[in-house]
């Protein structure tokens, strides 16, 4: 096994000589394992090593039996160590995540801190499967069945084509104690569920089932970098600023138009909370008529506007009272309605004969624009004359009295008569 372990860090590239890296030692056998072998590689590489142990504190005398035999362990391998006590329960509470999310964030917030050239932590190859299984139950594609990544930014895991019982007999070869976490042998979990329950019976109908998930996974890998890298062309071919261009999307297969959504999501609001059933229905636009949207999470809509998709984030609508003489302030600009001409100011004069409240706002349904030259014409055809994409309407500034809209911020409309004056300037 440690040949095995060699090559996968030759493989991956994982270390460089005179390389400061920081070790995850939970006391488990796995990181214990992964700890003895680096430190028969110090030398070698000329690694600087240390340990970071975190204290979950989720089984009180558990974890500090835990914490005493990495410490332990750590003193008589001379390895510099790190112990963090944390309130994982409380953490979890607090930001409404599960125990393992939770402890997996301060984990590597803990390895961060540590400032060293690589983290090395222990996922192996079991890990890899039952985290497969469990991403395939949960809906995933290409890039998801790859597995854990046996390098990640500076997170590197030498153990990952490691099987879970090639490392309980590293342990029994070189005379290893470890520690065993007695609610990993609980069923409750789903990670567990997996390990205790499906992988067992995997293996009964192939021995090799783990193994061939971890070669499954690295083909995998190599497949998803490929539509990857087409993507990435298609984005970059069809975009222009904020739209892709409809044509062009319509012209490649499906499995490549969904990761150009998906990219065009992530640099419009990040990817989180945006699910397959959102890019398939930004997908379903792509035939639909002029103005048709969708709202997804993270207050971004999707726009089909003329040949292009615009992907905006939704901007809040609002709808003020404008008195004379009372300034409005909306998004770092102001608005000032008056009956007279102010003393070299620039102003939009502006002819009303209807009664009622001058309101500023955002559009509505049935709005009706008046034009300077007297005639009426609904506000969208009015945008629609004007070339306004559709993405940017619901944006636009509004003075309006009812339904009747007389000044659309950044659109000429010149009155031949005048009898109030609004004045508009930035903060």
């Amino acid at each position: 096994m440690f040949d095995k372990v060699i090559e996968t860090i030759k493989q991956f590239d994982m270390l460089k000589k005179d390389d400061s890296v920081v070790i995850g030692l939970s006391g488990g056998a796995d990181s214990v394992t992964l700890a003895h072998i680096l430190l028969r590689l110090r030398e070698k590489y000329s690694l600087e090593l240390s340990a970071v142990h975190i204290n979950h504190n989720i089984r009180t005398e558990g974890a500090l039996n835990d914490q005493h035999f990495v410490e332990n362990f750590c003193e008589k391998y001379s390895l510099p160590l790190k112990v963090y006590s944390l309130d994982i329960k409380g953490y979890a509470e607090k930001n409404s995540l599960t125990l393992e999310e939770a402890g997996r964030q301060c984990r590597y917030k803990a390895f961060k801190e540590a400032n060293a050239d690589k983290t090395a932590v222990a996922h192996n190859l079991n890990d890899n499967a039952e985290t497969m299984i469990m991403r395939l139950c949960r809906g995933t594609g290409l890039k998801g069945m790859g597995g854990i990544l046996p390098v990640r930014d500076d997170i590197i895991r030498p153990l990952i084509m490691c099987s879970r019982s090639e490392i309980e007999q590293y342990c029994k070869e070189n005379s290893l104690s470890y520690c065993t976490d007695e609610t990993n042998l609980e069923t409750e979990y789903t990670r567990n569920k997996i390990r205790h329950l499906i992988l067992p019976v995997l293996e009964e109908i192939n021995p090799g089932a783990i193994s061939i998930l971890g070669k499954n996974a690295f083909l995998f890998r190599q497949e998803n970098e490929l539509i990857e890298k087409l993507a990435d062309e298609a984005y970059e071919k069809y975009r222009k600023d904020n739209t892709l261009d409809v044509e062009g999307l319509l012209s490649v297969e499906p499995v490549i138009r969904y990761r150009v959504f998906r990219q065009a999501c992530e640099n419009a609001v990040g990817l989180k909370d945006i699910a397959f059933e959102h890019i398939e229905i930004i997908d379903s636009l792509l035939d639909k008529p002029s103005g048709k949207r969708v709202d997804l999470p993270k207050g971004l809509s999707v726009v089909k506007d003329g040949g292009s998709l615009a992907f905006v984030k939704r901007h809040k609508s609002f709808d003020i009272e404008i008195k004379t003489g009372v300034p409005v302030n909306v998004n770092g600009r102001n608005y000032l309605l008056s009956k007279d001409k102010l003393p070299d100011r620039p102003y939009i004069g502006i002819k009303c004969d209807t009664d009622g409240e001058w309101r500023i706002r955002t559009r509505l349904a049935g709005d009706i624009f008046m034009r300077g030259d007297g005639r009426r014409i609904k506000l969208k055809k009015f945008f629609n004359d004007k070339k306004i994409p559709v993405s940017k309407r619901d944006e636009i500034v509004l003075l309006a009295k009812e339904n009747f809209v007389y000044f659309a911020d950044g659109i000429k409309n010149k009155f031949k008569e005048e009898d109030i004056y609004l004045y508009v300037w930035e903060e």
